[in-house]
């Protein structure tokens, strides 16, 4: 009996290759080369180039990919009605904690992707959305009422960059940081004083 021919238009081909991206890109960095990336989701290199065009195409869909799931979880946080500010703004920054816990490499790939940016700046303006609904957040839940709004955006800047930073570095952070949270002092500064 032959064996069932796999279907290179597979939405499921898709995703296992964004994913397999998003593994080799935290590994080896955005030059992660494409065979690899199509080895490990057991394709070749052209069925991968049918998905995406370039390897431009791919980091784009893996930037995107992972801004998508953490904004679905932020939204989650943003809408529950229970709790108080703090409490919210501290879920907030725990997002891509939880979203590095289960899908490893979250926080290399968007610096990765992030410093080799093309021109038109996709990946930092994708980014810069995240951070500007995290911004409005804090904006909306009070932040305003005890720092100027554009420190906020900074603070706000500073603590999303900070963490894809900590996770880039995994263990490695430690010796940046120290055993503390790296994110802790800002953060209470901004967005838990009175």
């Amino acid at each position: 009996m032959a064996r069932p021919k796999k279907n290179a238009d597979s939405p499921q081909t898709r995703d296992k290759i964004i994913e397999a991206a998003r593994i080799e890109f935290a590994i080896n960095g955005i030059a992660a080369p494409l065979e690899a990336i199509a080895a490990r989701c057991d394709i070749r290199r052209p069925s991968l180039l049918h998905h995406f065009k370039s390897k431009q195409a791919l980091v784009a869909a893996v930037v995107e990919d992972i801004i998508r799931k953490a904004r679905e979880r932020l939204q989650i946080v943003v809408g529950t009605k229970h709790g108080d500010y703090a409490e919210k703004m501290q879920a907030i920054f725990k997002v891509l904690r939880d979203l590095e816990d289960e899908e490893k490499g979250v926080g290399s790939v968007l610096l990765h992707a992030m410093l080799a940016d093309d021109e038109d700046e996709s990946v930092s303006r994708r980014v810069g959305e995240f951070i500007n609904v995290i911004h409005a957040t804090a904006l909306l839940a009070g932040a305003a009422d005890t720092h100027n709004t554009d420190d906020i955006k900074a603070a706000t800047a500073h603590l999303v960059i900070g963490e894809f930073a900590r996770l880039a570095l995994a263990s490695k952070a430690d010796h940046v940081w120290g055993k503390a949270d790296g994110i802790d002092p800002l953060y209470k500064a901004y967005f838990l004083s009175s």
